[in-house]
């Protein structure tokens, strides 16, 4: 029996880049995962591939381990997809002959010594593509996205590649004149545009903000964009409540690095008001659950000025999806102070869960709560504290206002709306094959 050729190539390299934390804690790597499930469970002939560390190729991935468990873990990807080292950037060492030296003969040595003991093998790989004939979709991080378009484009320019650009924080909160991470991510923004794939913007902002930052830049803008909304849906499990006790009066609920763009410290500041004001006694705890290094509370009480409310706040670390399910389900509500987000999925999780959320108005976020949240300046600390105080007294009344799940955005609407973009944009092979310009490539380490 001869097997289908298949309608779409779907990369699942970024997987692999997530073996350290939770996948609730990574957007980009839920996004990825619950699409390609749904592309999986669906009709439609997906061959899914990953970028191959042994031969710098891309080759076929066995779906099944991924996708019939209905869970992941991240301790089973490096055996799926195989645990290599991130490729070493010689562009950092440029200017520093001796040290560009030292990291290149270190890198040697680990390289050689996790192929030895088989550290890039992994279980779900299997043979390189062959007849690429059908489009590529990428949803993972840029660098990733970049490497398969360059791919694409030097075996089959005629093969479309879409391409999701998730955000531009790197540029817009970082000086790419110093940051080399920042500069680095704009080169990759660069080869991509300039390898002419479809460009998928997860909301409207986000669509908005990159051809605003390519115009001006004078980078020439994709030839086609399309806007695909993420979901509302967050897959629960049998919730496990990650404390031993719970709250006394309760617990609001924060998710995400309290550090940096996330602005812990404007629901901080709100507390220290809210203290203040007398409040103290009633104030339920703030629970802060992410991706949340050591020492991160710490580092912004340094000047012991949030040392009033430290009784008042708990760090989860890297959550597991039980603990998110019993948290979402118990918090009086999701408080997300963010000041920038391409799309921002824990305002859409807490809603599907029934969870009122305080949100903040800047960027995509009210894309993603519509009229269903309460929405608040993230420079404002006066209005957060009172937002906060009247959410305390309107529990019951607030949860009752959430809408449906049917109403709510389910991540087959993404995959749907994805696969109508591919098939409304797709046209024949035509020369695709017969003018490619050879039948083996080697990617370009960077």
């Amino acid at each position: 029996m001869t097997t289908p050729k298949p309608k779409l190539y779907f990369d699942l390299t970024t997987l692999r880049q997530n073996r350290s934390t939770s996948l609730q804690a990574n957007g980009v790597t839920r996004t990825l995962y619950e699409t390609a499930r749904c592309f999986y469970q669906d009709e439609i002939e997906v061959t899914f591939i990953c970028h191959d560390a042994r031969t710098n190729e891309y080759v076929n991935v066995q779906p099944a381990p991924f996708f019939t468990s209905g869970e992941l873990t991240p301790e089973d990807l490096p055996n799926l997809l195989g645990a290599p080292l991130k490729a070493l950037n010689k562009e950092k060492y440029k200017n520093r002959k001796l040290k560009g030296m030292f990291h290149r003969m270190r890198y040697a040595l680990r390289t050689k010594a996790r192929k030895t003991t088989g550290a890039y093998d992994g279980d779900a790989l299997g043979g390189p593509l062959i007849d690429i004939d059908a489009p590529f979709l990428s949803l993972g991080n840029l660098q990733e996205t970049r490497r398969l378009a360059e791919y694409v484009k030097a075996r089959a320019p005629y093969v479309p590649v879409y391409a999701m650009i998730h955000d531009i924080s790197p540029l817009r909160l970082n000086d790419t004149e110093h940051d080399h991470g920042a500069k680095l991510w704009l080169d990759d923004l660069k080869r991509t545009i300039a390898t002419k794939p479809h460009i998928l913007a997860n909301s409207e902002y986000t669509k908005n903000d990159l051809l605003q930052f390519l115009a001006e830049q004078e980078i020439p803008s994709p030839q086609s964009t399309s806007v695909v909304h993420l979901a509302h849906e967050f897959k629960e499990v049998s919730p496990l409540f990650p404390l031993r006790q719970r709250p006394k009066n309760g617990f609001f609920l924060l998710l995400g690095d309290i550090r940096y763009r996330k602005n812990a410290k404007l629901v901080f500041d709100a507390y220290l008001n809210l203290q203040q004001q007398g409040e103290a006694a009633n104030l339920p705890q703030l629970v802060c659950a992410g991706a949340i290094p050591n020492g991160a509370f710490a580092s912004l009480n340094s000047d012991q000025r949030y040392t009033p409310i430290g009784k008042y706040v708990t760090i989860i670390q890297a959550p597991t999806q039980a603990a998110l399910t019993a948290l979402y389900k118990e918090a009086i509500a999701l408080i997300y102070p963010s000041l920038f987000e391409g799309y921002g999925l824990p305002v859409g999780e807490a809603l599907w869960m029934g969870t009122p959320v305080l949100a903040s108005k800047a960027t995509s976020i009210p894309e993603v709560g519509g009229d269903y949240c309460r929405y608040f300046d993230p420079q404002n600390t006066e209005a957060l504290a009172a937002l906060i105080q009247s959410t305390i007294e309107l529990q019951e009344t607030l949860r009752a206002e959430i809408p449906e799940r049917a109403q709510l955005r389910h991540w087959h609407n993404v995959e749907q709306d994805i696969w109508n973009i591919i098939r409304s944009n797709n046209t024949p092979p035509d020369k695709r094959i017969s003018e490619r310009p050879s039948t083996k490539f080697s990617l370009e380490e960077t």
